[in-house]
């Protein structure tokens, strides 16, 4: 919850906290809910890691410490990092994602699973994912309890080859990703590209064509959400001739019926 493509960015403290506690009390434990606690404030991640600790998330996710242009270095980095694994128990999920044009490099990644207990998993969304997920897993020699994919899973069968231990699906088809999985799973690869491929086509549209907040349309379709609505700035892509061309994309696919 609360992260960059659920549009997190956009809500206040107060907001954040509200809805982390409303999702956890809707969820009941039935599932490990990660809270994204992103900021360019070493204290205010770490306060906010506590207190989403305390209210009853299963890990924390965030991305290196970086404020516009201005780019923490690989040691501040490290810092921020070791602040965060001193104030809190749950697992942390690094992301490396490209918005916060930071390079990590595979070494560095490893040398911080390797010494800080509690950064167990990394969510790779920068460059070549495929390649840096072995690297990473051969590197980390164990320390890594998984290397998440990304990027609206658009390669989830490639992904689990390369060992990723999961990745984090477009959100308005998670069934499709885990009947997807299930099928890589049961050794039928062949069975789960041939499902899979056209809603990879239609992650990949929103990714590359709509990306943050068209696709909440689609939610709506599938009666998971009941507005489409998203706050402003409003991108001027978010017509509704784009809207209509991701419904015939996901018609076309087979999500929507």
């Amino acid at each position: 919850m609360l992260a960059n493509a659920s549009e997190g960015h956009l809500l206040s403290e107060t907001e954040k906290t509200d809805l982390l506690e409303f999702g956890l009390k809707t969820v009941r434990n039935r599932i490990p809910v990660i809270a994204t606690v992103n900021h360019p404030s070493t204290n205010v991640v770490t306060q906010t890691a506590v207190r989403a600790e305390d209210q009853g998330v299963s890990a924390v996710m965030t991305l290196p410490p970086f404020f516009g242009r201005w780019r923490a270095g690989l040691s501040e980095v490290y810092r921020h990092f070791e602040a965060l694994n001193r104030a809190v128990q749950v697992p942390i999920v690094l992301q490396d994602h490209v918005l916060s044009d930071i390079t990590l490099p595979v070494d560095f990644l490893a040398d911080m699973a390797q010494n800080l207990e509690h950064v167990q998993y990394i969510k790779l969304e920068s460059g070549n994912i495929i390649h840096k997920s072995r690297k990473l897993l051969e590197a980390s020699n164990g320390h890594l309890a998984g290397v998440f994919g990304g990027n609206s899973g658009i390669f989830l069968p490639e992904e689990r080859e390369a060992g990723c231990c999961g990745t984090m699906p477009a959100c308005y088809m998670p069934d499709v990703f885990r009947k997807t999985w299930d099928l890589i799973q049961a050794n039928t690869r062949e069975a789960a590209l041939s499902y899979f491929t056209p809603f990879s086509r239609l992650a990949a549209y929103e990714k590359e064509v709509c990306n943050r907040c068209v696709w909440k349309e689609l939610l709506v379709r599938r009666g998971i959400i009941a507005s489409g609505t998203v706050r402003d700035p409003k991108p001027a892509f978010a017509d509704d001739w784009q809207i209509a061309q991701l419904i015939r994309v996901a018609e076309q696919a087979g999500l929507l019926a």
